[in-house]
């Protein structure tokens, strides 16, 4: 049975003085950035002025099993380095000041000791694999790093350090901050027989909810579960998995959307909790949940990513659905998509894309995406997928009918949609001019990507009409609810739109019968356009709705 963990006070400098401290391979790299440092110096400068004690919060620390003589910083890593760094531009500012005997006390008591049986010097605070070379090469007194993180803290350091001692009569300054860190700075210490305890401790004191702890924690827990025969492969899939994104809070979604394809809705303050309860507490388990999560990554990327590979090798055409999906901000299917990627065959996931988009677009235009009921019904659908109640299309509308409008309800929401960004306006025109092509007996594979940038939204009414352009202030008004809504959008192709956009719908109409958009060539029938004919557009446009999206 492990030893109990042990808690008691302690000093930030004598950490290091008292110890061999190691940060975790795995752990993330050092952080702050140059406010949390100035913070840090100026609250140590406030201390010392007003005499009184510090407390830096709690360090957790645990035995390496690795390597005796040292200890793993669970939690601390970014205050312990800081101080390190610190103590490192303390004992370079010495030796500026011709104190080279303090210097050399600081580098020996705090940085670096001499072992007799190595017959080297030794490092107290080993950083990870990623911070190690640059912190070696400050110790060496080459601190020349100013676009690093480690290197802008010690360049803030050294410069704090030469404004409070610009003469060399000013060093005792610099002694007083060495003994602040050794005897004033006071932290609470956890030191943990082994990693798991260590952090389930860390969890305990850091419970902050916030989604970069969410991450932190989860691969801590996994790494201190993992056992010695799959930590390797533990740890080279995490890192795989993890450097697919450039912010922590989307890896912390895409694991969230992961766990919620499979057992349904978790906020995020409670995924972490949620995800011990799911995950098998074995070296087996541990590797198993990684594997999956590697394996959904594939299709959470190819969701984002119309030109994936992925889709290659499918019939279903998906591009504009992603695309919608993307210019929309659709998030919350997440969820049922990766279920059914996982529990279908690629092509009906595929074509389940499709439908989803359709049903979403549906659901926004009515209302019904948004404050969270759109995601509890998807990751009711997820679930029902992955528990195969739901193992068609059908079933996963029966799911969804609640948030998804009937034809009905879904031609009078778009009518009052809007105002619409162009990149949403593209789409849902495009949609529309398939549907009217298709209607009309036409092959709708011949028309402009309507995605490219060749592809303009113009105003059919000049979006910069003034009430002067109206009879009356009705009209006025009425313009100015329909400016940016289907009903006075159309598409048309870039060449044709050059020095149009402001002109009267008189001299626009026969440039709109060159184009290639079947609406855009009946706006331009039309003698006049008044607001009525706007209006009435704008119903002939809905009524293709249902059809380019159906249920």
């Amino acid at each position: 049975m492990a030893d109990p963990t042990n808690f008691g006070h302690d000093r930030l400098a004598h950490l290091l003085s008292d110890r061999l401290l190691k940060v975790p391979r795995f752990q993330r790299s050092y952080s702050w950035d140059d406010a949390n440092v100035r913070e840090f110096l100026d609250d140590l400068e406030n201390a010392r002025s007003s005499k009184q004690p510090y407390f830096m919060g709690t360090v957790v620390l645990a035995f390496d099993i690795e390597d005796s003589s040292r200890q793993l910083i669970v939690d601390g890593q970014q205050r312990l380095t800081t101080t390190a760094i610190l103590l490192v531009a303390i004992r370079d500012r010495l030796a500026q000041l011709g104190k080279q005997d303090h210097a050399n006390s600081v580098d020996e008591t705090y940085l670096r000791r001499f072992e007799l049986l190595q017959e080297q010097r030794v490092t107290r605070l080993i950083l990870n694999p990623v911070d190690s070379p640059a912190y070696e090469q400050m110790l060496a007194g080459d601190p020349t790093l100013p676009s690093y993180p480690l290197g802008r803290c010690y360049q803030a350091c050294a410069k704090h350090l030469a404004e409070l001692t610009p003469d060399s009569s000013d060093y005792k300054i610099l002694v007083d901050m060495v003994d602040q860190l050794e005897r004033r700075v006071q932290v609470l210490l956890a030191l943990a027989s082994e990693l798991s305890e260590a952090y389930v401790i860390f969890e305990t004191l850091n419970d902050r909810g916030a989604e970069l702890t969410t991450a932190d924690l989860l691969k801590n827990y996994l790494f201190s579960q993992a056992g010695r025969d799959y930590l390797g492969l533990v740890e080279r899939t995490w890192t795989s998995i993890s450097s697919r994104f450039d912010k922590a809070d989307d890896l912390v979604k895409f694991i969230r959307y992961e766990y919620m394809s499979r057992h349904g809705k978790v906020t995020m303050r409670n995924l972490y909790k949620a995800l011990q309860g799911s995950i098998e507490k074995t070296p087996a388990g541990i590797r198993e949940y990684l594997l999956r999560l590697d394996h959904a990554l594939k299709f959470y990327t190819a969701l984002r990513e119309p030109d994936n590979i992925l889709w290659s090798g499918v019939n279903t055409d998906v591009r504009d659905s992603l695309l919608a999906n993307r210019r929309f901000g659709f998030e919350s299917s997440n969820p049922l998509l990766l279920a059914a990627f996982r529990s279908w065959d690629t092509e009906r996931a595929a074509r389940l894309v499709n439908k989803v988009t359709g049903w979403s677009i549906r659901s926004v235009v009515g209302g019904k995406i948004g404050g969270g009921q759109s995601e509890e019904a998807f990751c009711t659908a997820a679930s029902a997928v992955a528990g195969e109640r739901a193992i068609n299309q059908d079933k996963v509308r029966a799911q969804l009918s609640h948030i998804v409008p009937n034809d009905d309800d879904f031609i009078q929401a778009i009518q009052a949609y809007g105002p619409l960004s162009l990149g949403r306006a593209k789409y849902l025109l495009a949609r529309l001019e398939r549907q009217m092509v298709l209607s009309r007996g036409g092959n709708a594979e011949g028309l402009p990507d309507w995605s490219s940038t060749a592809v303009s939204v113009e105003h059919i009414l000049a979006d910069s009409m003034t009430r002067s352009d109206f009879a009356s202030e009705d009209d006025f008004s009425d313009f100015s609810t329909m400016r940016d809504r289907i009903h006075n959008l159309t598409l048309l192709e870039k060449t044709l739109n050059r020095g149009l956009s402001n002109k009267p719908f008189e001299e626009k109409r026969d440039t709109y019968g060159k184009s290639k958009f079947t609406m855009t060539r009946d706006a331009g029938e039309a003698r006049a356009m008044h607001i009525s004919d706007i209006r009435d557009r704008g119903r002939r446009l809905a009524r293709y709705a249902p059809a380019a999206w159906p249920l």
